[in-house]
C-alpha cells in the first residue's frame, strides 16, 4: 500500500531549521567556554562538552532528515544535511580545527544511511544509521571521538476479528518504539482491505472507531466493517518526531 504524502517538505525543512538553530546555540555556549579559557590548555571537561553537544546535534540532524525522507523526501537529504552541519562546525571555531567526518551505512538493509521497511507481516521500520568521527585540533594537541548513531522508529501491529457473515468487529493493537524504547504517536490512521488485491479504505468514525492510548506506546483500536473472509489492516503512524512508519497485517478470526 502506498503512502499518500502531503506537506512533507515543509515539515522536514522545519525540523532541519530547528536542528541547526539548536546546533548554533549549543556550539555558541561551547565557544564561550573556550574563549574564557583561551590562555590555558583546553581541559577535559570543555572537550567532553563539545563532543557531547556535537553528538546531540548529529542525532537531531538525523532525526530531521529521517522525518523528511519518511514523508516522501529524497534519500540524499541525510548526507546533504550532515554536510551542512559539518561546515557549520568547521566555520564556528576560530582557534581550533574542528572536523566532522561521517559515513552513512550502506548494507543489505540500508541505502545511503536510510532504511524503510514497510512490508506486510505486522511490523514496519523507518531508520537512519551513520558512523561519525569528530576531530578537534589546536597547535600540537588533538582530540577525537568516534561513534555510531542510529535513529529508528518501529511499529508493530496485530489484529483479530469476530463476527459471522460479512459484518465483523475488528480489534487492532499498535505498538510504537523509538530506538527500541516505547514511544508515543502524533497520529495513527487505519485502513482496511477486504480482498487481497482490493481497495484500501480508511477507517473513520462511521466505522465506530475507538482508540485507547495506553500511555506506554501501545494503542488499542476497535472498529466495525463489512468484509469478506480475508481482512487486511494497515496502520500509518507519525511519531512525535514527525517520522512516518507504516505496517500491514492480516487479521485472524477468533
Amino acid at each position: 500500500m502506498k503512502r499518500k504524502r502531503a506537506n512533507s517538505s515543509n515539515s522536514g525543512q522545519a525540523l532541519i531549521i530547528t536542528s541547526l538553530i539548536i546546533t548554533m546555540l549549543l556550539l555558541s555556549t561551547a565557544y564561550h567556554i573556550i574563549e574564557m579559557k583561551r590562555n590555558t590548555t583546553r581541559n577535559e571537561t570543555t572537550t567532553n562538552y563539545i563532543f557531547t553537544a556535537t553528538r546531540l546535534n548529529t542525532i537531531n540532524t538525523m532525526v530531521s532528515a529521517l522525518a523528511d525522507v519518511s514523508n516522501g523526501g529524497e534519500r540524499d537529504v541525510l548526507t546533504a544535511n550532515l554536510g551542512k552541519l559539518a561546515l557549520a562546525l568547521r566555520d564556528h571555531y576560530y582557534d581550533t580545527q574542528c572536523d566532522l567526518l561521517f559515513v552513512p551505512l550502506d548494507s543489505s538493509l540500508y541505502q545511503d544511511g536510510i532504511r524503510m521497511s514497510w512490508e506486510s507481516g505486522g511490523s514496519g521500520i523507518s531508520s537512519a544509521c551513520v558512523s561519525f568521527l569528530m576531530n578537534l585540533s589546536e597547535f600540537s594537541t588533538s582530540y577525537n571521538s568516534g561513534y555510531e548513531a542510529n535513529v529508528t522508529t518501529t511499529l508493530t501491529i496485530n489484529g483479530v476479528y469476530t463476527g459471522s457473515g460479512g459484518q465483523k468487529g475488528v480489534n487492532v493493537t499498535c505498538s510504537i518504539y523509538n530506538e527500541e524504547e516505547p514511544a508515543l504517536a502524533n497520529g495513527i490512521t487505519l485502513f482496511y482491505q477486504d480482498e487481497t488485491e482490493g481497495q484500501w479504505i480508511m477507517v473513520s468514525s462511521s466505522n465506530d472507531l475507538n482508540v485507547i492510548d495506553c500511555g506506554n506506546g501501545t494503542y488499542l483500536m476497535s472498529f466495525n466493517v463489512y468484509a469478506q473472509n480475508v481482512l487486511n489492516v494497515s496502520a500509518h503512524v507519525q511519531d512525535l518526531r514527525d517520522i512516518f512508519v507504516m505496517a500491514n497485517t492480516t487479521c485472524t478470526f477468533i
